[in-house]
């Protein structure tokens, strides 16, 4: 077929990609009700909704990795009934997810082919790959999506951006027309976000149809044609963009019955003078292991009273400082103080004996024990001192009351102490780890990706939680990949690049862009 018949072709149909009256429950739970939504061709639409709002679940029907209970999906214009993924894929239906699928140890070009490589004529029973046409088929797309790729790296050497470039492209290699990207923005440094969105925009002028789902408004603002909004199963608002604004589409995803969280100011450092340090890190260094990422000679230092933020492009060494300063691995040199103290080798326990609070980035595997009631969790690593421990007995009046006091503090919404953690919703769950970690009374929070698949009412509290603490004279060390998050909290940002320190900002001298570029420092020479 031809570029006309496409284009001919594409000018009589009016719904790309759609979907009416779907109906998905799972148990009890109605995940999504009376679904409609529809995508015209050659348009971005963004996809948006709180935690629990419907969105993956639509996302996955319309891959036909789920089944709908009942309704209709609708593309080019007909209905049609997905029997799984590889017919979505044969209909032109791909999806980029958070998690990257590409081989680590295979080069792009070989990731690119992976599962449909191009083969040479076969002598005899042996056919071989024609990495020829493999690698023209690779350079072709790239040149159509104007950007240029190292085939020969390893994808598991390759930053991020790139990766998630090559993830398309092979989508795209494989006759993908309609490219669903599930929060494709989450790890990506500000001008990497600049060409990841040009790269979209230069295939949404080429024809293809793009679903973009998102919680940053100011992105969906800035890329999409149209929005539709969800709220508990529900389609709750679609709109051009240009004729809504992101307060509407706040307001749409949390209700009308809330009032959506006030926008922070830029720079949200403290208002006093930090006193002493209660963190020094001191020519920190660790060798690479497997697929951890070295660090190499880290300074810093975090007085009482201030929030430090932390910034890097996602993999850049942030997880292993975040290890050495809690005391899950041990540095290959330097040292860590704490409150004057040197901890370099001293375990967790003692750290949080010193007044260390941790929450990790991690909480359903690291910060929580899902299986474990809420009142376990919330009064873990403190329920063996008094009140709640008399000697060697436990005092389970004294616990519930503590895990109360404590889930009320915070105002973590609740059900039975009895329930499972895990019945919490997401930002509710992370409000327990922080009624948690305050309750030892610490000096120092060590603090990671605090608001990841957090709702915007969950997020405002949290930034409430740490400026309060950062208030009452205590000390935050705060590690997150939203940028607008570190400038609105932080008094100063450390940027991190390839597991190094590249650059110190005070908050109220710097800015987005000049931080973004810090972050894609590659080679760093040190005096």
């Amino acid at each position: 077929m031809t570029v006309a018949d496409n284009d001919a072709k594409d000018q009589k149909v009016s719904v790309r990609l759609g979907a009416v009256g779907l109906n998905k429950r799972y148990g009890n739970v109605q995940a999504n009700r009376n679904v409609s939504i529809s995508v015209e061709p050659g348009e971005i639409h963004a996809i948006v909704g709180e935690n629990g709002a419907g969105k993956s679940t639509l996302m996955r029907i319309l891959q036909g990795i789920e089944h709908a209970d009942s309704g209709t999906i609708i593309v080019d214009d007909k209905p049609i009934s997905l029997s799984g993924p590889q017919q979505a894929f044969a209909l032109g239906i791909g999806m980029v997810h958070q998690e990257f699928m590409l081989a680590p140890d295979l080069t792009l070009l070989e990731n690119l082919v992976l599962g449909e490589e191009p083969l040479k004529s076969a002598v005899g029973p042996i056919s071989r790959i024609d990495w020829e046409e493999a690698r023209q088929s690779g350079e072709t797309l790239a040149r159509q999506a104007t950007i240029e790729i190292d085939w020969s790296r390893r994808a598991g050497s390759t930053p991020v951006h790139v990766r998630q470039f090559v993830e398309i492209i092979r989508l795209l290699r494989r006759g993908t027309r309609i490219l669903i990207l599930d929060e494709p923005t989450a790890v990506l440094a500000p001008q990497q976000v600049e060409d990841l969105f040009s790269l979209l925009r230069s295939l949404r002028e080429q024809g293809t149809t793009i679903l973009f789902i998102s919680h940053k408004l100011k992105e969906v603002m800035a890329l999409a044609d149209r929005v539709t909004v969800m709220r508990r199963g529900e389609v709750r608002a679609t709109s051009a963009v240009s004729d809504t604004s992101a307060g509407e589409i706040a307001g749409h995803m949390i209700g009308q019955e809330h009032s959506p969280p006030a926008t922070m100011a830029q720079h949200g450092g403290s208002e006093s003078e930090p006193e002493k340090n209660v963190l020094e890190v001191r020519n920190l260094s660790i060798a690479a292991i497997e697929k951890s990422h070295p660090l190499h000679d880290i300074n810093i230092s975090l007085a009482s009273g201030e929030i430090a933020g932390i910034a890097g492009v996602s993999g850049n060494g942030q997880h292993e400082l975040i290890e050495c300063l809690v005391g899950l691995r041990l540095p290959g040199g330097g040292s860590v103080l704490l409150s004057g103290e040197d901890v370099t080798h001293a375990d967790n326990g003692h750290r949080r004996q010193l007044g260390m609070g941790y929450v990790s980035a991690d909480r359903r595997h690291e910060g929580l024990a899902l299986d474990a009631s809420i009142e376990a969790n919330v009064v873990a690593g403190s329920h063996r001192v008094a009140p709640m421990c008399n000697g060697q007995i436990l005092d389970r009046r004294a616990m519930r009351s503590t895990a109360s006091e404590r889930l009320r503090a915070l105002d973590v919404r609740h059900g039975a102490l009895s329930n499972p953690v895990s019945s919490l919703s997401g930002g509710n769950q992370q409000k327990l780890v922080f009624a948690r970690e305050i309750s030892i009374n610490p000096n120092l929070l060590v603090v990671s990706q605090p608001t990841r698949g957090v709702d915007l009412l969950g997020i405002a509290a949290i930034h409430d939680i740490l400026r309060k603490f950062r208030d009452d004279g205590g000390a935050v060390l705060l590690v997150s990949e939203e940028l607008d998050e570190l400038l609105e909290l932080s008094d100063r940002i450390y940027v991190m690049a390839n597991g190094r320190i590249v650059g110190e900002r005070e908050t109220s001298k710097t800015d987005i862009t000049e931080i973004g570029k810090m972050m894609l420092m590659q080679d760093v020479v040190h005096a």
